[in-house]
């Protein structure tokens, strides 16, 4: 198996370790995720702990960033969080960045407390929105009140500060999104994500959306929204470098960018996906499957595929241009032996005259190639 061939020769990875637990699930939510399983939460721990023997028995190599998603990791007592970092310690590690998922509501002080003492650098809180009436309809289980108190409580601890939040969700409108960023300007986070709602197959929206119960914004009022917002971050330095991510000067989440620099990370728990040595891979995402595996002394993997030197080109140039440096072009000309400019000199002829790319030292989409990059990506692809 291609994960078995990996060896002394890995780079520092990421580490990613998935907790499947909420209090309750979201409706756009289409995450491996389960709300009113706690009974399953201790033996989720014990699998996770097998799962990390598993592979510093099997593979060499130095963890430099962990992230714990989800999920809600801050739904669990924190003596789990505890354990678990304790196990990761015994792989060599050299953490540059240590981030925590955790949603307004299920946090306190004293979790906060062990959080620091265990080493997490970073809080990645869920808000979503600041309107009372928007996070009623997404199904969330937190007041805006709420929300600014566990901010409020975060910034007391040595934790840099990011939060989640959404664009195009049901019953938001202009005024909504004006008063979003007022509490941004007013709460000074280092971070922000900012996505646009995604109907994913899976979620309570997508089945709503099917049949037609969904009321969202027009694509075009959408775009205007987002562009609004983003001259409105960085009005407050809180600048783009990827397309849904902001952030103050040296706070840019050093792990996500291993994502969309395609570089290794390692991914433990259910229906966690990772990247190592060229190799895609998934677990299992059946609690019963995944302790099953793992009592079998087996990874739970349930799918590789070997990403070729084609593919990754295609990968690399879509994730490099999700950020706002782009391609390096003489790094493309070295990764690739190629000439990045010559070789997608059509695909970018067809666009050059509409003001969607800045060519310098590397390649880069302006604001607007952002806006209509999926145009651009299926001509490359």
């Amino acid at each position: 198996m291609y994960l078995k061939k990996l060896g002394a020769k890995m780079k520092k990875v990421g580490l990613y370790i998935h907790i499947p637990f909420c209090e309750k699930k979201c409706y756009y939510c289409d995450f491996t995720a389960f709300a009113h399983l706690d009974r399953w939460i201790e033996p989720y721990i014990k699998n996770l702990k097998r799962e990390f023997s598993l592979y510093r028995q099997s593979l060499t190599l130095t963890i430099d960033t962990i992230y714990i998603g989800g999920g809600t990791p801050s739904y669990i007592d924190e003596k789990y969080i505890s354990e678990i970092v304790n196990e990761v310690r015994k792989f060599p590690c050299e953490i540059k960045e240590f981030s925590l998922e955790c949603n307004p509501n299920s946090i306190n002080k004293d979790k906060l407390k062990l959080y620091e003492d265990l080493g997490v650098t970073r809080i990645s809180l869920g808000v979503q929105s600041f309107d009372d009436l928007v996070l009623n309809n997404i199904g969330r289980n937190h007041k805006k009140d709420i929300a600014i108190r566990d901010i409020e409580m975060i910034k007391n601890f040595d934790f840099d500060l990011s939060f989640d939040l959404m664009l195009n969700l049901p019953g938001q409108d202009f005024s909504s999104i004006k008063k979003d960023l007022a509490y941004v300007k007013a709460l000074d986070p280092d971070h922000i994500s900012w996505y646009s709602l995604i109907l994913d197959k899976g979620s309570r929206f997508y089945a709503l959306n099917e049949k037609g119960k969904l009321e969202l914004m027009d694509d075009d009022r959408e775009v205007d929204i987002f562009n609004y917002i983003v001259d409105e971050l960085a009005r407050l330095n809180l600048n783009r470098y990827e397309i849904s991510n902001f952030a103050k000067p040296g706070k840019e989440s050093i792990h996500n960018k291993k994502y969309w620099d395609i570089e290794g990370y390692l991914a433990c728990g259910l229906g966690a996906s990772g990247f190592l040595s060229n190799v895609r891979y998934s677990n299992a995402s059946n609690f019963v499957s995944y302790e099953k595996m793992l009592k079998e002394g087996k990874k739970p993997i349930v799918s590789r595929e070997f990403i070729s030197q084609k593919e990754r080109e295609k990968e690399y140039i879509i994730f490099k241009l999700r950020q706002t440096r782009g391609i390096n072009l003489e790094e493309f000309r070295k990764e690739f032996k190629a000439d990045f400019l010559k070789k997608y000199k059509k695909a970018i002829d067809k666009f050059i005259d509409d003001d969607f790319f800045v060519i310098d030292d590397c390649f880069s989409f302006t604001k607007k190639g952002m806006e209509l990059s999926n145009e651009f990506y299926l001509e490359i692809i």
